[in-house]
């Protein structure tokens, strides 16, 4: 065999090995994809109890402070005042904690410096309710118990005493605020305001609040 035919052999061989391997390097490219099938669920053992349904948990309602006489952030009745016969609102509050030992309230003046025109405590728990005009006396009959202080004008005039605001000072706030609270007042009738409100300092369970608006007429 001559030089030639071997060289001639030799590229044959070489170009055939090429054809092989490419071959199989495009079979290996289309290999079939085998599809992922879906895992089922897990189910319950037959006999299984299905599962429990929670029921709603109600949403706790707040504690409220109301009058027959207005309703808050509206116009507080003349009556009221010392445009008057200034006597106190008739007011009803709902949905107190349940813990309540006693009830306090407090009316004030936020346009006036917080000028206070009542306090009164020693409310029983049972209590939902307290009748218009309350008497300006410093111990009342009802509810059995109740106590008053005297106002920011001074002890000659205790229990609720009728807003005046100055004539040309813009609409006043008075401000109602009931407190829910988890002791009995050990604080003596005629007490101050700030003896009031340093009484009741940590035994706050919850307030409510009812706002009569009032412009003295000029």
């Amino acid at each position: 065999m001559t030089h030639a035919q071997v060289v001639t052999i030799s590229r044959m061989i070489t170009h055939l090995m090429t054809l092989v391997a490419l071959t199989l390097s495009m079979a290996n490219s289309q290999s079939p994809v085998v599809p992922q099938l879906p895992v089922p669920a897990p189910t319950a053992p037959a006999g299984a109890a299905p599962p429990a349904v929670v029921a709603p948990v109600p949403a706790e309602k707040s504690f409220a402070l109301t009058s027959t006489l207005f309703a808050t952030n509206t116009a507080f009745p003349a009556v009221c005042t010392a445009d008057g016969a200034g006597t106190s609102p008739p007011l009803a509050w709902t949905d107190a904690p349940k813990t309540t030992v006693s009830f306090a309230i407090l009316m004030d003046d936020p346009q006036a410096r917080g000028f206070v025109h009542w306090t009164i405590w020693g409310i029983p728990a049972t209590t939902t309710t307290l009748a218009e005009a309350v008497p300006q006396d410093l111990e009342v009959k009802s509810p059995a118990g109740a106590r008053q202080g005297v106002t920011s004008w001074g002890k000659e005039r205790p229990g609720y005493w009728g807003s005046a605001p100055g004539k040309g000072s813009g609409v006043h706030h008075y401000t109602f605020t009931i407190y829910a609270l988890d002791a009995q007042l050990d604080l003596k009738a005629g007490a101050t305001a700030k003896q009031f409100k340093k009484a009741i300092e940590g035994h706050v369970l919850s307030t409510a609040t009812l706002v009569g608006l009032y412009e003295r007429p000029g």
